[in-house]
């Protein structure tokens, strides 16, 4: 995905959830990140987590006149990490007073909110209906057809080959210095927070969920409509036919 259109809304919508999480970018109907009372209970130099956006909830609602329209609802889940042998793994334990499983909380229940304030999060929505309703049409006997597909190029991003696919997607950082006294001695304490994190639109039930709406929604004048090109019915019995 690296280059593509999809893998940028990847890229920026995470990019933009480790912002938030870390205090780089605020807005006013989130919590603050940083409490500092917590922080210095916990004596700890270095702290990490991870913060990831996935689907709550998702559907697709078949019209009587044959349109699709997919649904999903999307949430932030958090975890704490601990150091392993193996490098950051998952602790036994997360606490749920912890500053960024609140912050994750806040995000999934202002998530709509957020959207509008981050294009590259509203983008992702619309990337993950996209994802449900392809997976909808491959259960229910759709294929693609290939020589279609040869005919068009994937969307990328406009730097084409130039894109930088080094750039670090799965972790930021914050460190704070400061400065303390203790007895006749000056000491300074050193501390960083780490963000890992990413993106999983996988739906966790077996099959999407459907619903027949008996009610059209298309307007009266869009008349009848061929099969689309790219979807055509799988030759197997009782499979569903594209419409």
């Amino acid at each position: 995905l690296a280059g593509t259109s999809v893998g940028e809304v990847l890229f920026q919508a995470d990019y933009e959830l480790k912002e938030l999480s870390l205090g780089d970018k605020k807005l006013p109907f989130l919590p603050s990140v940083w409490d500092e009372r917590e922080d210095a209970e916990s004596g700890k130099e270095e702290k990490a987590a991870r913060q990831w956006f996935v689907i709550r909830s998702a559907g697709v609602t078949m019209a009587s006149d044959g349109a699709l329209v997919p649904h999903c609802e999307l949430g932030v889940d958090a975890r704490r990490l601990v150091q392993s042998e193996k490098g950051y793994v998952d602790a036994a334990h997360t606490d749920p007073r912890d500053s960024f499983v609140r912050m994750a909380t806040a995000i999934s229940e202002h998530f709509s909110e957020v959207a509008r304030e981050l294009p590259a999060v509203a983008e992702l929505i619309h990337l993950a209906r996209a994802t449900v309703l392809a997976r909808c049409l491959l259960e229910h006997g759709c294929h693609c057809e290939e020589s279609v597909l040869k005919r068009f190029s994937l969307p990328r991003c406009p730097e084409g080959d130039l894109y930088l696919t080094e750039i670090p997607t799965l972790r930021k950082q914050h460190r704070k210095a400061s400065v303390v006294n203790q007895g006749d001695s000056i000491m300074t304490q050193k501390r960083s927070w780490s963000m890992h994190g990413g993106v999983d639109l996988a739906l966790k039930a077996e099959k999407v969920p459907t619903r027949k709406d008996p009610q059209p929604l298309l307007p009266p004048n869009a008349g009848p409509r061929p099969p689309l090109p790219l979807f055509a019915a799988a030759r197997v019995p009782g499979a569903a036919r594209a419409a």
